[in-house]
């Protein structure tokens, strides 16, 4: 290697440093800033089967979505799907846009066009829709103070409020009933 290769290598290499160290001034390395994780979850296309006393399934929650922002805290549905008491005689299905469990896991809220779908025995299906219920996981039963559509098999009855007991296959509207009872 020759002398003038020697310095041309050299004038390089101090104008490679001048060039790094200028760069570091003008455009200082900015610190990183540490955000804790949110120590809630989400789940999109779920599914939970969750017991009752004995163990056996009590209900089957289907969700596009399901998100608890903080951990312990309530639980939040999207496009939700309910199986509820799925074993026995007398299944139910309610359906909702939207839902949420609450964070102690009592109580199931479904709201945003409710709809339950069941078997009413000699009357052939039941169809309820409502803006909003709320399920006492513990007593299967269901509550709205919201006006209410029943429909069983060509039967129409309208009210406002409605209690469901989903283990005994019974429904109550609780005012301003009205319906059409077709032969």
């Amino acid at each position: 290697m020759t002398a003038a290769n020697r310095l041309a290598l050299f004038f390089l290499a101090v104008l490679a440093a001048g060039a790094w160290w200028l760069n570091n001034r003008l455009h200082p390395e900015q610190p990183v800033v540490e955000r804790p994780a949110p120590d809630g979850f989400y789940m999109t296309g779920a599914e939970i089967t969750a017991p009752d006393a004995a163990g056996m399934p009590q209900y089957r929650l289907i969700a596009e979505e399901i998100r608890q922002v903080a951990l312990g805290g309530d639980t939040l549905l999207r496009d939700v799907r309910v199986e509820y008491n799925m074993y026995s005689p007398s299944p139910w299905l309610l359906t909702a846009p939207q839902g949420r469990v609450t964070e102690n896991q009592s109580e199931l809220e479904l709201w945003g066009g409710v709809e339950v779908i069941g078997d009413s025995g000699d009357h052939g299906p039941a169809r309820v829709v409502t803006d909003h219920l709320a399920v006492d996981i513990e007593t299967s039963i269901a509550r709205t103070d919201a006006p209410v559509a029943l429909t069983l098999g060509r039967h129409q009855l309208h009210g406002t409020g409605l209690v469901a007991h989903l283990l005994e296959e019974r429904l109550q509207l609780q005012s301003l009933v009205n319906g059409r009872f077709l032969p």
